[in-house]
């Protein structure tokens, strides 16, 4: 997948923070996987939050009722 320019602006600024911070950073592939990893673990909480904020304002069904609706969709027994 091809990089976009904001995301090489993000390793870039990553990259440079941590040098400029006097961190020790053993190779550019090391950096670039420390910064994947801090960029999964934001999405992850942004999804986290975003589930729990659908939650706290009603937007969910229980499990076994999204199952039935998706069972009725295929055509298959409920």
């Amino acid at each position: 997948m091809p990089i976009t320019p904001q995301e090489l602006e993000s390793f870039t600024q990553f990259a440079a923070r941590r040098l400029s911070d006097g961190d020790t950073v053993p190779s550019l592939e090391e950096c670039l996987q420390q910064w994947r990893a801090d960029c999964e673990r934001r999405e992850l909480h942004e999804d986290v939050q975003a589930s729990l904020e659908d939650y706290a304002a009603g937007r969910v069904k229980p499990l076994d009722q999204a199952f039935d609706d998706v069972r009725r969709q295929l055509g298959l027994p409920t």
